[in-house]
Order: structure tokens, then sequence, then C-alpha cells
């Protein structure tokens, strides 16, 4: 494979959402659930929906209509991170009640999301 090809695949929004969908569903809602917390069982079944929308825009989308789907699904998400960091929201529902600002800790999810929402919105044009 070249590397304008792997530059490419780099880039398309399946891999991405594939990716986001794993890292949301292990890492951002099963390692931090605490299944005697009813609030916490219950917002991580409603999380667990992003992972629904998340494989159905990879596997059942595809070119300019996934871009699309992609964008619309991982932007307003990632918005919605940095929203709740400069606000500095307090999670009150969960066990450990961690606290959302602009640190190192947010990083990942920021770039996990912030990578999969902008191949969606470098392939909202591009052709089917």
């Amino acid at each position: 494979m070249s590397e304008m090809d792997l530059r490419t695949e780099a880039m398309n929004p399946k891999w991405w959402l594939i990716i986001t969908a794993i890292v949301h569903t292990f890492v951002g809602v099963f390692s931090q659930l605490d299944p005697d917390n009813d609030n916490e069982l219950m917002v991580a079944g409603i999380f667990l929906i992003i992972t629904v929308y998340l494989l159905y825009a990879a596997f059942l989308t595809e070119g300019q209509a996934q871009a699309r789907l992609t964008a619309v699904i991982a932007g307003p998400i990632w918005v919605w991170f940095i929203v709740c960091a400069a606000l500095e929201l307090d999670v009150t529902y969960a066990t450990e009640n961690p606290n959302w600002e602009l640190s190192g800790e947010m990083a990942p999810p920021l770039i996990l999301w912030g990578m999969t929402a902008l191949t969606g919105v470098l392939g909202w044009n591009s052709e089917e």
C-alpha cells in the first residue's frame, strides 16, 4: 500500500467511526460504569445509543452520505465536550463525580471525536 493510499484511508470517515465506536463504548462507557448506580446505568444506556448511530453510519452508509452523517454525529459531541469543559461542569450522577475542565485529560476524547468530525466535514461534498 502506498503512502498516498495510507493517507487516504486515514481520512476515511468509516475507520474513524469504527474506532470512535469502540473507544466510546469500552473506555467512555463500560470502564467508568458503576452498575450499582442507577443514574450511571441509565446514562450508560443512552450513551450506548451513540454507539449504534456510529456503527450505523460506518456500516450502512457510504460516500457523501457517510461523511455527512459522520460530521453531524461527531461534530456536536466535540462541541459539547468543549462547552462542558469551558463551563467546568460537575458530573453529579456519577459515583466518582468527575469535573470537566480543559486539561490534558480532555485531549484523547477531543482528538478522537474531533478527527471523526473532521473526516466527515472534509468528505461533506465528496462524490459518491
